[in-house]
């Protein structure tokens, strides 16, 4: 555990003189991401977006000075619970946010349950949480898994794919995505095969496809056995003969400068690239540009926003956290300026967002950037919502 003080009690003091103006003086927030493990880039750009959040809130939540309590989940289940379990139960924090990986946030659900502990998730949607295990303790501020990649089907057969060879990691979050892409293919599917989280090196599997007579690829790989992956497949020399597909993890800022020119033309779905055009993202994109020298990724984005509702909720109950229905109620209206532009939650608690296909592009300066294809979905639930008992 990392504890950091954001601001000093003097100045809580100072900003909030009159008693009873808010119902407490300080707010304990759990921040739990993978940095170790397999999805550490992941979790450090989660970390990024966080840093820009808390410093345009001046350290604050809702105006109240925040004592940020951090974990690591190693991107591992039993990790996770261990973690959690000493947040809410040692650290006794008021509300916690984070998770990089879907197996660790179906592993969470216990503990935040038991404890009726809000969980602000920023990476993932298991199908599980959004149906009929959705969760009151649980909002997720990023997508759900089969919402970001359900269009990729259909974009892969205009595309002119009539035979596709789907590959990814073999997680919960793999297994989503990629039956997301395939349900909506109608061509011939020719394999659909899954390698493990810590697998980095892809020869034999890009034989493989090689080998099956496959003309379009949907690969699922964040973070580093992304790079790894696209690396070796240009290595391969298919780069440019056969064209590779994803949802946003494969090829993004965090992994540009590893994948360089190799990464170009890829063809992706995504929720949030640095390009959207609204207030909340040019001020947040021109800033992180400013700290890290290049575009956010996703992962720092969704960080954002989770960061700027926990923020609208605890300004909407005046500091009340202890308030968990009231809580729950403001964190519902997703009353705050988001990065995506317009966004609302479900009854299950998970995005009503658009989706938008995105490649692999080069401005003039040879710097690599998401490029909007096209709006694949306008303002689109996700598939499972009606499981939800939840209303």
């Amino acid at each position: 555990m990392i504890r950091t003080t954001l601001a000093a009690i003097a100045a809580t003091c100072l900003a909030f003189g009159s008693a009873g103006a808010y119902a407490q003086q300080k707010i304990k927030l759990g921040l739990i991401l993978g940095l170790s493990g397999p999805l550490n880039v992941v979790g450090a750009e989660q970390k990024r977006g966080f840093d820009i959040a808390m410093d345009h809130l001046g350290g604050k939540l809702g105006g109240i000075p925040v004592e940020i309590v951090q974990a690591d989940s190693k991107a591992n289940p039993s990790a996770t619970v261990q973690e959690f379990s000493r947040l809410i139960e040692k650290d006794k924090v008021d509300l916690i946010t984070g998770l990089t990986a879907s197996n660790e946030i179906i592993a969470a659900m216990k503990p935040i349950t038991d404890a009726k502990m809000i969980f602000v998730g920023m990476n993932g949607g298991p199908a599980p949480l959004a149906g009929e295990q959705c969760n009151p303790y649980y909002f997720n501020v990023s997508f759900q898994n089969a919402q970001l990649t359900a269009g990729m089907g259909s974009y892969m057969v205009n595309a002119g794919v009539k035979k596709l060879y789907l590959i990814g990691m073999d997680y919960e979050a793999g297994h989503e995505h990629t039956h997301a892409a395939r349900k909506g293919y109608s061509g011939d599917v020719v394999a659909h095969t899954f390698t493990p989280l810590s697998q980095v090196d892809f020869a034999a599997d890009i034989a493989k496809i090689r080998a099956s007579g496959a003309d379009g690829v949907f690969a699922f790989y964040p973070g580093g056995p992304g790079i790894a992956f696209v690396r070796q497949w240009n290595q391969a020399g298919l780069g440019g003969k056969i064209p590779l597909f994803s949802n946003i993890a494969l090829s993004e800022p965090t992994v540009f400068q590893a994948q360089g020119k190799t990464a170009m033309g890829i063809q992706m779905s995504a929720v949030y690239f640095a390009a959207m055009d609204n207030p909340a993202n040019r001020k947040f994109v021109a800033d992180f540009r400013v700290k890290f020298g290049r575009d956010p990724a996703s992962y720092a984005g969704l960080a954002y926003d989770a960061i700027m509702l926990i923020d609208s909720a605890v300004r909407a109950v005046k500091g009340d956290v202890k308030n968990t229905e009231a809580l729950r109620a403001a964190l519902k209206k997703a009353d705050f300026p988001s990065v995506r532009g317009d966004f609302r939650f479900n009854t299950n608690q998970q995005p009503i967002q658009s989706t938008y296909a995105v490649v692999v592009d080069a401005r003039p300066d040879n710097s690599l950037y998401l490029k909007e294809v096209k709006v694949a979905a306008k303002n689109a639930p996700d598939d499972f919502v009606a499981k939800c008992p939840m209303k």
